[in-house]
C-alpha cells in the first residue's frame, strides 16, 4: 500500500510539474479546476495564475516538483533501504502544505482547488508515515 501510494504521489508530482513547465500554471490550474468542478459542481473558475511574474516563478518551481516526483519514484524502487528518505520527503511535502495553511491565514482563502491540495498535503504525509512504520515491521514484497 505504501509503495503504491508513494508511487502515485511521485507520478502526480512529475506529471503536474511537467504540465506547469510545458503549458504554464494558468492552463494547468484550469485543467485541474475543471476536474474539481465535475466532482464539486459550482466550483468557481480558476483565475489569478496569469502574468509574467507568476508564470516565471511557477515554471521555475515546476522543475523542482518534477525532481521531487522523480526522486519519489526512485525511492520506491528499493523502499526498505530508502525508508528514511521517504519519510524525509513526506516531511518536506507536509511543510509545503503548512505553507498553504500560513498563506490561508495571512491573506485569505484561495480557490477551492488549492484548499483541496492543502488538505491532501497536511493529512497524506501522516498517513503514509504511519504506513512506513507499519511496513518497516513487515517484510516488503
Amino acid at each position: 500500500m505504501l509503495r503504491i501510494a508513494f508511487s502515485l504521489l511521485g507520478l502526480a508530482a512529475f506529471v503536474i510539474g511537467g504540465m506547469i513547465f510545458a503549458i504554464g500554471p494558468d492552463a494547468t490550474g484550469k485543467v485541474f479546476a475543471a476536474v474539481l468542478r465535475v466532482v464539486l459542481p459550482g466550483t468557481p473558475q480558476l483565475a489569478g495564475l496569469v502574468g509574467a511574474d507568476v508564470d516565471s516563478e511557477m515554471r521555475f518551481y515546476a522543475v523542482l516538483w518534477m525532481a521531487y516526483g522523480g526522486l519519489a519514484l526512485w525511492v520506491v524502487r528499493d523502499l526498505p533501504k530508502r525508508m528514511n528518505l521517504l519519510r524525509l520527503m513526506l516531511g518536506i511535502f507536509w511543510l509545503g502544505g503548512l505553507g498553504r495553511v500560513i498563506s490561508y491565514f495571512a491573506v485569505g482563502a484561495p480557490h477551492p482547488l488549492f484548499l483541496v491540495l492543502m488538505w491532501i498535503e497536511i493529512t497524506l504525509p501522516f498517513v503514509l508515515i504511519a504506513l512506513s512504520y507499519k511496513s518497516a515491521k513487515a517484510p516488503l514484497d
